[in-house]
């Protein structure tokens, strides 16, 4: 027996095996068709179907041989199928003095559907799978916690040195006024020989008449008759900023 190699099949216990073994001889719809087992290179016959027959089937029904002539093609049916079954099959067109010609050849393998349980190797490593994708997910909430702080405390900062610099700000507006309850801050011209130097003088309010009030002048200014009035000369010696005038 010659032929193409075996083509594989696989099926599940209790499935069919349908398969369709087309010839193109105009002749050989007059010949005898075969479904065999191969056996020694030769065929161990199974099914057989005459030239004028269309149907024929094994005695316990589950195989099945049809032969159709207009469509030039020989179709197997094999149904509930069992482990037992797997093998290698041909259908072949039967020639003359045990010759056949084989149309398809293929290798059955029916296995078990039967649930395969998992080993305790398989259910062990499926444990420590789940163990260390839950520390990875921790390790990385964690991660991002810490992020979560540390931008906010980074934020926070932020705010502290905006509103210092905005106080500052308006410290730096408020000179020349005077405020109760501050305290006074130096204006001086670019250079202290070319005119007076001048300090914010803050006043507790309220005040009474009898409080000493403490202000700067030159000493050519002063009233000849004071009461109740203190006064002080107050030099600088530190360069003034050049951005106020």
């Amino acid at each position: 027996l010659q032929g193409q190699a075996p083509e594989a099949q696989r099926r599940r216990e209790g499935d069919t095996l349908y398969i369709q073994c087309p010839y193109t001889n105009q002749t050989e719809h007059q010949n005898t068709k075969y479904w065999c087992l191969l056996r020694n290179r030769g065929c161990q016959e199974i099914l057989r179907i005459y030239y004028y027959e269309t149907t024929q089937q094994s005695k316990d029904g589950r195989m099945k041989i049809n032969d159709d002539t207009t469509a030039k093609t020989v179709s197997i049916t094999m149904t509930d199928l069992k482990a037992e079954d797997s093998d290698t099959y041909f259908c072949a067109i039967y020639k003359y003095y045990n010759t056949y010609v084989p149309l398809r050849t293929i290798s059955l393998n029916v296995f078990k559907g039967e649930y395969l349980y998992p080993t305790q190797s398989q259910a062990f490593c499926s444990g420590n799978t789940f163990l260390i994708l839950s520390v990875v997910l921790l390790l990385l909430l964690l991660l991002a916690l810490l992020t979560s702080i540390a931008l906010g405390v980074r934020y926070y900062q932020l705010l502290l040195r905006t509103g210092n610099r905005e106080a500052e700000d308006t410290s730096d507006r408020a000179e020349g006024t005077v405020q109760p309850g501050s305290t006074g801050r130096r204006e001086s011209s670019q250079d202290d020989s070319k005119g007076p130097a001048y300090i914010n003088l803050d006043v507790q309010s309220p005040s009474s008449p009898e409080d000493p009030v403490y202000c700067n002048v030159e000493p050519s200014q002063a009233p000849r008759n004071p009461q109740h009035v203190e006064y002080a000369v107050i030099a600088f010696s530190q360069s003034p900023r050049t951005s106020r005038e």
